[in-house]
Protein backbone atom coordinates (compact mmCIF):
# COMPACT_ATOMS: atom_id res chain seq x y z
CA UNK A 1 0.00 0.00 0.00
CA UNK A 2 1.31 3.42 -0.99
CA UNK A 3 0.43 7.04 0.57
CA UNK A 4 0.40 10.25 -0.93
CA UNK A 5 3.72 12.09 -0.22
CA UNK A 6 1.93 14.83 1.68
CA UNK A 7 -0.10 12.33 4.13
CA UNK A 8 2.98 10.78 5.45
CA UNK A 9 4.32 13.13 7.97
CA UNK A 10 0.51 12.85 9.52
CA UNK A 11 1.27 9.13 9.59
CA UNK A 12 4.25 8.80 11.28
CA UNK A 13 2.83 11.78 13.69
CA UNK A 14 -0.34 9.51 14.51
CA UNK A 15 1.96 6.40 15.11
CA UNK A 16 4.29 8.21 17.09
CA UNK A 17 1.43 9.54 19.45
CA UNK A 18 -0.10 6.18 20.11
CA UNK A 19 2.46 3.24 19.92
CA UNK A 20 3.35 4.59 23.51
CA UNK A 21 -0.01 4.39 24.91
CA UNK A 22 -0.60 1.06 23.64
CA UNK A 23 2.58 -0.10 25.48
CA UNK A 24 1.38 1.88 28.87
CA UNK A 25 -2.01 0.35 28.87
CA UNK A 26 -0.44 -3.15 28.21
CA UNK A 27 2.49 -2.88 31.01
CA UNK A 28 -0.06 -1.37 33.56
CA UNK A 29 -2.81 -4.31 33.54
CA UNK A 30 -3.79 -4.89 36.95
CA UNK A 31 -2.27 -7.90 39.03
CA UNK A 32 -5.78 -8.80 39.94
CA UNK A 33 -6.91 -8.87 36.00
CA UNK A 34 -4.56 -10.92 34.57
CA UNK A 35 -5.64 -13.93 32.60
CA UNK A 36 -4.53 -17.87 33.44
CA UNK A 37 -4.49 -17.61 36.99
CA UNK A 38 -6.68 -20.03 39.97
CA UNK A 39 -8.71 -19.45 42.94
CA UNK A 40 -8.62 -21.03 46.20
CA UNK A 41 -11.73 -21.06 48.05
CA UNK A 42 -13.09 -22.67 51.25
CA UNK A 43 -14.43 -22.46 54.94
CA UNK A 44 -12.85 -21.93 58.36
CA UNK A 45 -14.31 -23.72 61.45
CA UNK A 46 -13.46 -22.32 64.76
CA UNK A 47 -15.37 -23.56 67.81
CA UNK A 48 -17.37 -20.65 69.76
CA UNK A 49 -14.97 -18.29 72.11
CA UNK A 50 -15.71 -18.90 75.18
CA UNK A 51 -15.87 -15.20 77.55
CA UNK A 52 -14.21 -15.53 80.98
CA UNK A 53 -15.85 -16.34 84.27
CA UNK A 54 -14.78 -12.88 85.30
CA UNK A 55 -15.95 -9.35 84.25
CA UNK A 56 -14.34 -8.35 80.92
CA UNK A 57 -11.81 -4.88 81.65
CA UNK A 58 -13.97 -3.48 78.87
CA UNK A 59 -17.41 -3.45 81.08
CA UNK A 60 -15.11 -2.26 84.13
CA UNK A 61 -13.93 0.59 82.12
CA UNK A 62 -17.52 1.42 81.29
CA UNK A 63 -19.07 1.20 84.28
CA UNK A 64 -16.01 3.95 85.23
CA UNK A 65 -16.99 6.05 82.77
CA UNK A 66 -20.60 6.23 83.17
CA UNK A 67 -20.19 6.54 87.35
CA UNK A 68 -17.80 9.64 86.50
CA UNK A 69 -19.75 11.45 83.47
CA UNK A 70 -23.18 10.51 84.09
CA UNK A 71 -24.62 12.74 81.48
CA UNK A 72 -22.36 11.44 78.44
CA UNK A 73 -22.42 9.25 76.68
CA UNK A 74 -21.55 5.81 77.47
CA UNK A 75 -17.82 5.07 75.67
CA UNK A 76 -19.61 2.72 73.38
CA UNK A 77 -21.38 2.88 69.82
CA UNK A 78 -24.01 0.55 70.01
CA UNK A 79 -22.09 -2.51 68.52
CA UNK A 80 -22.99 -5.91 70.27
CA UNK A 81 -20.12 -7.54 72.51
CA UNK A 82 -20.21 -10.61 70.40
CA UNK A 83 -18.34 -8.57 67.24
CA UNK A 84 -15.43 -9.62 69.18
CA UNK A 85 -16.06 -12.79 68.11
CA UNK A 86 -16.66 -12.58 64.70
CA UNK A 87 -14.52 -14.54 62.31
CA UNK A 88 -14.43 -11.58 59.88
CA UNK A 89 -12.52 -10.12 62.74
CA UNK A 90 -9.95 -12.44 64.41
CA UNK A 91 -9.20 -13.98 61.06
CA UNK A 92 -7.11 -13.65 57.86
CA UNK A 93 -5.91 -16.16 54.94
CA UNK A 94 -2.90 -15.57 52.83
CA UNK A 95 -0.51 -16.92 50.64
CA UNK A 96 3.19 -16.95 51.25
CA UNK A 97 5.91 -17.04 48.19
CA UNK A 98 9.10 -16.14 47.21
CA UNK A 99 7.72 -15.93 43.93
CA UNK A 100 5.19 -13.67 44.81
CA UNK A 101 6.81 -11.10 47.38
CA UNK A 102 9.68 -10.21 44.96
CA UNK A 103 6.86 -8.47 42.59
CA UNK A 104 5.65 -4.86 42.63
CA UNK A 105 2.35 -4.15 43.71
CA UNK A 106 0.49 -0.92 44.32
CA UNK A 107 -1.43 -0.16 47.11
CA UNK A 108 -4.50 0.63 47.64
CA UNK A 109 -5.53 4.44 47.42
CA UNK A 110 -8.46 3.63 49.69
CA UNK A 111 -7.25 3.56 53.42
CA UNK A 112 -8.35 0.57 55.49
CA UNK A 113 -9.47 1.10 58.83
CA UNK A 114 -8.36 0.11 62.68
CA UNK A 115 -11.50 1.23 64.26
CA UNK A 116 -11.24 1.97 68.21
CA UNK A 117 -14.77 1.57 69.49
CA UNK A 118 -16.77 0.01 72.25
CA UNK A 119 -13.05 -0.27 73.66
CA UNK A 120 -11.93 -2.78 71.33
CA UNK A 121 -9.58 -2.53 68.18
CA UNK A 122 -11.87 -3.44 65.31
CA UNK A 123 -10.76 -5.96 63.50
CA UNK A 124 -8.57 -7.60 65.56
CA UNK A 125 -6.33 -8.66 62.97
CA UNK A 126 -5.93 -6.25 59.75
CA UNK A 127 -3.92 -8.15 56.64
CA UNK A 128 -2.34 -5.38 53.93
CA UNK A 129 -0.43 -5.29 51.38
CA UNK A 130 3.18 -3.16 52.43
CA UNK A 131 2.84 0.40 51.50
CA UNK A 132 -0.67 0.69 52.63
CA UNK A 133 -1.95 3.36 54.81
CA UNK A 134 -3.81 2.38 57.49
CA UNK A 135 -6.58 4.83 59.16
CA UNK A 136 -6.92 4.86 62.94
CA UNK A 137 -10.52 6.55 63.90
CA UNK A 138 -11.18 7.07 67.59
CA UNK A 139 -15.67 6.12 67.64
CA UNK A 140 -15.51 6.10 71.64
CA UNK A 141 -16.34 8.82 73.33
CA UNK A 142 -13.32 9.24 75.36
CA UNK A 143 -8.99 9.40 74.32
CA UNK A 144 -7.35 6.53 72.98
CA UNK A 145 -3.67 6.45 72.39
CA UNK A 146 -2.50 4.38 69.57
CA UNK A 147 0.84 2.95 69.57
CA UNK A 148 2.88 -0.17 68.73
CA UNK A 149 7.13 -1.03 69.93
CA UNK A 150 6.93 -3.62 66.87
CA UNK A 151 10.73 -3.59 65.15
CA UNK A 152 8.54 -3.95 61.43
CA UNK A 153 6.90 -0.62 62.49
CA UNK A 154 7.25 1.61 65.36
CA UNK A 155 4.79 4.86 66.21
CA UNK A 156 2.39 6.42 68.79
CA UNK A 157 -0.27 8.44 67.72
CA UNK A 158 -0.54 10.06 70.98
CA UNK A 159 -3.99 10.74 72.58
CA UNK A 160 -7.25 11.64 70.45
CA UNK A 161 -10.77 12.43 71.00
CA UNK A 162 -14.08 11.06 69.06
CA UNK A 163 -14.07 11.19 65.90
CA UNK A 164 -10.41 12.50 65.24
CA UNK A 165 -8.44 10.18 63.18
CA UNK A 166 -4.58 9.20 62.98
CA UNK A 167 -2.75 7.26 60.04
CA UNK A 168 0.44 5.38 59.64
CA UNK A 169 1.93 3.98 56.36
CA UNK A 170 3.36 0.62 56.75
CA UNK A 171 6.37 0.00 54.44
CA UNK A 172 8.21 -3.23 55.38
CA UNK A 173 6.27 -6.53 55.45
CA UNK A 174 5.88 -8.17 58.85
CA UNK A 175 3.47 -8.28 61.80
CA UNK A 176 2.84 -4.90 63.87
CA UNK A 177 1.16 -4.89 67.46
CA UNK A 178 -1.11 -2.57 68.35
CA UNK A 179 -2.09 -1.41 71.87
CA UNK A 180 -4.00 1.38 73.10
CA UNK A 181 -1.82 3.47 76.06
CA UNK A 182 -4.52 4.20 78.27
CA UNK A 183 -6.60 0.65 78.09
CA UNK A 184 -4.11 -1.88 78.65
CA UNK A 185 -6.78 -4.66 77.37
CA UNK A 186 -6.81 -3.11 74.03
CA UNK A 187 -4.57 -4.80 71.55
CA UNK A 188 -4.54 -5.92 67.53
CA UNK A 189 -2.55 -7.00 64.80
CA UNK A 190 -1.54 -5.77 61.34
CA UNK A 191 -0.05 -7.89 58.88
CA UNK A 192 1.76 -6.41 56.74
CA UNK A 193 2.31 -8.79 53.66
CA UNK A 194 4.41 -8.71 50.44
CA UNK A 195 1.64 -9.82 47.69
CA UNK A 196 -2.03 -8.96 47.28
CA UNK A 197 -2.90 -12.54 48.09
CA UNK A 198 -4.90 -12.74 51.27
CA UNK A 199 -8.74 -12.49 52.38
CA UNK A 200 -10.88 -12.06 55.70
CA UNK A 201 -13.40 -14.82 56.14
CA UNK A 202 -17.09 -13.92 55.62
CA UNK A 203 -18.47 -14.60 59.38
CA UNK A 204 -20.15 -17.47 58.34
CA UNK A 205 -16.43 -18.95 57.57
CA UNK A 206 -16.70 -18.72 53.93
CA UNK A 207 -13.29 -17.23 52.26
CA UNK A 208 -11.73 -16.52 48.98
CA UNK A 209 -8.82 -15.90 47.37
CA UNK A 210 -8.76 -15.02 43.30
CA UNK A 211 -6.30 -14.01 39.90
CA UNK A 212 -3.45 -16.50 41.84
CA UNK A 213 -0.72 -17.27 38.98
CA UNK A 214 0.02 -20.60 38.79
CA UNK A 215 2.14 -22.24 40.87
CA UNK A 216 3.43 -23.30 44.30
CA UNK A 217 2.41 -22.17 47.25
CA UNK A 218 2.05 -21.97 51.40
CA UNK A 219 -1.80 -21.06 52.13
CA UNK A 220 -1.36 -19.61 55.93
CA UNK A 221 -4.11 -19.90 58.53
CA UNK A 222 -3.70 -16.28 61.00
CA UNK A 223 -6.09 -16.42 63.62
CA UNK A 224 -6.33 -13.68 66.44
CA UNK A 225 -2.52 -13.42 68.08
CA UNK A 226 -0.51 -15.93 65.70
CA UNK A 227 -0.47 -18.53 62.50
CA UNK A 228 -2.89 -21.50 63.28
CA UNK A 229 -1.44 -23.81 60.47
CA UNK A 230 0.68 -23.82 56.97
CA UNK A 231 -0.87 -25.84 54.32
CA UNK A 232 1.59 -25.94 50.85
CA UNK A 233 -0.91 -26.02 47.99
CA UNK A 234 -0.41 -26.13 44.15
CA UNK A 235 -2.69 -24.31 42.07
CA UNK A 236 -3.09 -24.34 37.84
CA UNK A 237 -4.14 -22.12 35.77
CA UNK A 238 -7.73 -21.80 35.62
CA UNK A 239 -8.10 -24.21 38.37
CA UNK A 240 -9.81 -23.57 41.84
CA UNK A 241 -8.93 -25.48 44.78
CA UNK A 242 -10.84 -26.02 47.91
CA UNK A 243 -9.08 -25.79 50.98
CA UNK A 244 -10.76 -26.26 55.08
CA UNK A 245 -9.66 -25.28 57.95
CA UNK A 246 -10.74 -26.42 61.30
CA UNK A 247 -9.25 -24.54 64.69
Amino acid sequence: MTFPERTLPLLVAVLLITAPIAAGQENQEPYHERSGTAIIRGTVSVRPIEESAGQHPRDVMREMYSTKHAHDEAPTSGVPATEEGKRSERIALYLESPSLDYQSYRPPEKHPLLDQRNLEFHPRVLPILVGTTVDFPNRDNLFHNVFSYSQTKEFDLGRYPRNDSRSVTFDQPGVVRVYCDIHAHMSATILVLGNPYFTVPSDNGAYVIQHIPEGKYTLVFWYDRDVVERRAVELKAGETLEVNFTF
